[in-house]
């Protein structure tokens, strides 16, 4: 893979399977060849008004062929995309961009007052003086090279921080080359596969879907942003775009089995559903298994920050066990440890902190040396730099990783990691909040949902539609707290800190 570029996984597809469907989108097919060609046209936009390697570039698309499309064009030149959604309230979007230092936006209308940008292009042909999209439908094709990202930057993704600012994790190419080289092989994708793209594109699950297809010469198959809402659509569109690979959070399969009228629907051609990024509850597992017994199952494992590290195909003497489901054993490549609290390598059968590296990690993030020095730390093997998950896990006497949970605060829901601090930094800025604490209460479907406890300022009252409201004035949905409770004081640890502890009880 050495002289490989994301951009020449699309290139060589082209090649070997240029008439193939690339992406089926709302009735609409383009082919591998054309994907090429409108991505090259469009990189000869971008790289006229100035994207090249260094640069960044804000990438806000819902689900859609244009959105593909200018993905591969902003690769092509070599610049680094930082996908966002657009839905995030604006205060987000700009808060991305300003720490990103992104120079171009390409995608829906930016957020108001944006600034800071060099150029602006837009799918809306209205949206005043920025460049229309369609443009590139007159630009003659390029003809140079493609560059290859600046310090083999692909993209940034951002995540929850808990210094109540979004951080971004630097993914490299290498990284998702690596990644996709391996999905193929393991999962035996080929040209006459589908896969759903069902992850929004600011997840890291969402580049299994894209770069894994492209490699495999595979159609793409974004799914539209009203079935991603319904169950039971997301269970139709699996059967009238015949999709062989599924790939989504644990959370939206369960909703799909309960809600989603499976035996409706004929799957015969899914043969693989792969889950990550929250734990999957056995007795949903042994559910969807029942009603797709011809179907593969896979637990995948990683944090942002090393992609997937880990792998665990379901087998049936599995599903009878008592425990939870296995983040399993390492893909190609990976290195995996527990480590005790002094920072050491703990035999089988001991609970510690996972570390991993390998080529699938961060090289760091963005803008943030200190974060970056304090997560990434020399590999107890000597080999280059291991990232401290803070996953608590432990390895059973067969090798497979177990994970039993945080050894901090982070919560995982909806698929999502969330830094409870985040939300508690925006609550405390509303004028009627003393004091803020958040934390996960268990739940079957999403992992955990969200609390949130809060002191009033000098007896105000507060409603919790007011501060939903709030809270979606700065924060994605999936951060807004599901329950809420009133406090007249927040219980306090004998050393004066909120008690979180006596919170979750």
């Amino acid at each position: 893979m050495s002289c490989e570029t994301l951009y020449s996984l699309l290139q060589q597809a082209a090649a070997v399977h240029g008439t193939r469907t690339a992406i089926d989108f709302d009735g609409r097919c383009i082919t591998y060849l054309e994907l090429l060609d409108a991505s090259d046209r469009l990189a000869g936009l971008l790289a006229d008004l100035g994207a090249a390697p260094g640069r960044r570039v804000a990438f806000c698309f819902h689900k859609s062929i244009d959105a593909l499309m200018a993905l591969f064009a902003i690769i092509r030149t070599g610049a680094t995309y930082v996908p966002l959604d657009p839905t995030w309230p604006d205060d987000r979007l700009r808060t991305i961009c300003q720490d990103a230092e992104a120079v171009f936006w390409v995608g829906s209308s930016p957020p108001t007052q944006p600034g800071g940008f060099d150029a602006v292009i837009v799918t809306d042909p209205e949206h005043g003086d920025a460049v229309p999209l369609a443009r590139w439908r007159t630009r003659e094709p390029s003809g140079w090279p493609a560059a290859t990202p600046a310090h083999g930057i692909a993209n940034i993704l951002y995540t929850s921080g808990s210094t109540g600012r979004p951080k971004g994790v630097q993914i490299t190419a290498e990284s998702l080359l690596h990644f996709s080289d391996w999905v193929v092989g393991e999962f035996s994708l080929g040209p006459d596969d589908r896969l759903a793209n069902h992850a929004p594109y600011h997840s890291d699950l969402s580049t299994l879907d894209i770069f894994a297809a492209v490699r495999a010469g595979a159609a793409m198959c974004p799914v539209p942003e009203r079935a991603r809402m319904f169950p039971y659509l997301m269970a139709r569109f699996i059967c009238e775009q015949r999709i062989t690979i599924w790939y989504s959070v644990p959370s939206a399969l369960i909703m799909m089995r309960r809600r989603g009228a499976l035996a409706d629907h004929n799957v015969s051609p899914l043969r693989h559903v792969i889950f990550a990024g929250e734990v999957m509850p056995k007795t949903e597992l042994q559910a969807i298994a029942r009603e797709w017994p011809h179907v593969s199952l896979t637990n995948l494992y990683g944090p942002t920050e090393t992609n997937v590290c880990t792998y665990f195909h379901v087998d049936p003497a599995e599903l009878l066990r008592d425990s939870p489901i296995p983040i399993g054993r390492h893909i190609r490549g990976a290195r995996l440890w527990a480590v005790n609290e002094h920072e050491q390598p703990i035999n089988n059968g001991q609970a510690g902190e996972l570390w991993v590296a390998g080529p699938t990690v961060t090289q760091g993030y963005w803008g943030d040396a200190a974060l970056t020095a304090q997560q990434l730390v020399p590999a107890p093997d000597g080999n280059g730099q291991a990232y401290r998950t803070g996953d608590r896990v432990q390895r059973r006497a067969d090798g497979e990783w177990m994970f039993e949970g945080r050894i901090d605060r982070m919560i995982k829901c909806r698929g999502h990691r969330i830094e409870p601090g985040e939300i508690e930094v925006v609550l405390q800025r509303h004028p009627d909040i003393r004091e803020a604490a958040v934390v996960p209460v268990p739940d079957p479907v999403f992992g955990n949902l969200i609390k949130a406890c809060v002191v009033p300022r000098d007896g105000r009252s507060t409603r919790e539609s007011v501060l939903a409201a709030f809270c979606r004035k700065h924060l994605p949905d999936h951060m807004v707290p599901d329950i809420w409770q009133t406090h007249e004081d927040l219980p306090r640890t004998d050393r004066g800190k909120v008690d979180y502890h006596a919170l979750l009880e």
